[in-house]
């Protein structure tokens, strides 16, 4: 199985998971999610309480319900050697940020992954994607706590069923919004465009900071660069691909095509980028269709085709790939950042460290004769 088509078939299950759970009442709230009244609060009415918990953050401070009172606030889920849909969902986090800026609102992110995300690794997190923002707060879990944080919230995290895929935990994509008095207003699916709209619109509603504009975006194509978060995957070869000096290069897509880097496949990489998908990434990129304007757009695609080559040895690296004898999926090679094993002589790389236990453990099983 693709992990495409594993990735389809997990959303169509958690989504199936959510109505079961939710039901009509999710329904009937989410219906009028979005729409304001005369008196400028939300028309749909509240959903459940948020759960309870005390919890650390990134600051190694205790963050409860009872903290996040009088503001309006939006829950996530991730965990952090997620290589898959988390990169999306912090992406998606830090857009809601900027776009909020100055608006009195928190940002709560949930670790599914009690064993590794402990505050000084979400402190490091918090570092790569949005340092300077102060209304964030990423907090570590036990099993207990993201048993009851989970249920509360009426979403999933669990272990993922099948080993040889990218990530070891299967979780929501959902953002839950939550009113000032702690009750859960709307969900929200954060791969939707018009849902990831509302949700903003509705924020500055319960904040009450409807004619609160945004800040504008960089008009230098560095700038805008790191604004939107690119910085944060494209330097890491093991999420996304380098896209340093590849003007007019072809680029190795799926399902065995082929694609000009030109302002033509960078744009619509921006604006649509799951039409034309670089091989060897679980990654799925956000669109950024109308978060940036046409003059903010071309720059962008100006800059990304002007960067210059990385040195040799990295390039190199950066466009190899091998396929994994275990799930035979197609992994990108970066020295010493894929798991790896050799047998009889020859290395050979995976796609999770789940694969490369497997082949261990039995190498004549899978090792192909060369």
């Amino acid at each position: 199985m693709t992990r495409t088509r594993w990735w389809l078939t997990l959303v169509a299950c958690l989504a199936l998971v959510s109505l079961t759970v939710l039901g009509p009442r999710w329904l009937a709230g989410r219906a009028g999610v979005g729409s304001s009244s005369a008196s400028g609060k939300l028309s749909a009415p509240p959903l459940w309480p948020a759960p309870d918990f005390a919890l650390t953050d990134q600051r190694r401070g205790s963050v409860t319900p009872h903290d996040l009172r009088g503001q309006p606030w939006i829950a996530n889920f991730i965990f952090t050697q997620c290589q898959s849909i988390c990169p999306l969902l912090t992406t998606k986090m830090v857009q809601l940020q900027r776009q909020l800026a100055g608006v009195d609102v928190r940002f709560v992110s949930f670790s599914v992954d009690p064993a590794h995300d402990t505050p000084p690794v979400l402190a490091d997190y918090a570092q790569r994607w949005n340092a300077d923002e102060p209304r964030w707060s990423l907090l570590a879990t036990d099993a207990a706590s993201l048993k009851v944080v989970t249920a509360g919230f009426h979403v999933t995290a669990a272990p993922n069923p099948t080993p040889s895929e990218p990530d070891p935990i299967i979780h929501s994509s959902t953002f839950v919004l939550v009113d000032s008095e702690g009750l859960v207003r709307g969900m929200y699916d954060s791969e939707d465009r018009d849902d990831f709209r509302a949700l903003a619109r509705d924020l500055r509603v319960l904040a009450q900071a409807e004619g609160a504009q945004a800040p504008e975006l960089a008009i230098d194509g560095a700038t805008l660069y790191h604004q939107l978060s690119c910085a944060n995957c494209h330097q890491r070869p093991e999420l996304a691909p380098s896209l340093r000096g590849l003007a007019g290069t072809k680029r190795p897509l799926d399902a065995a095509q082929r694609a000009t880097f030109d302002a033509t496949y960078v744009k619509e990489s921006i604006l649509a980028p799951e039409a034309k998908r670089v091989a060897g990434y679980p990654l799925h990129m956000p669109s950024y269709d109308g978060l940036v304007d046409l003059q903010r757009l071309n720059t962008l695609v100006d800059y990304v085709l002007s960067l210059p080559p990385d040195a040799p040895s990295s390039a190199q690296a950066a466009d190899r790939t091998e396929v994994d004898p275990v799930c035979q999926m197609q992994v990108r090679v970066v020295e010493g950042q894929v798991p790896e094993a050799t047998f009889a002589g020859h290395r050979h790389f995976f796609c999770s460290t789940a694969c490369r236990d497997r082949f261990v453990a039995h190498p004549e099983a899978f090792a192909r004769p060369h």
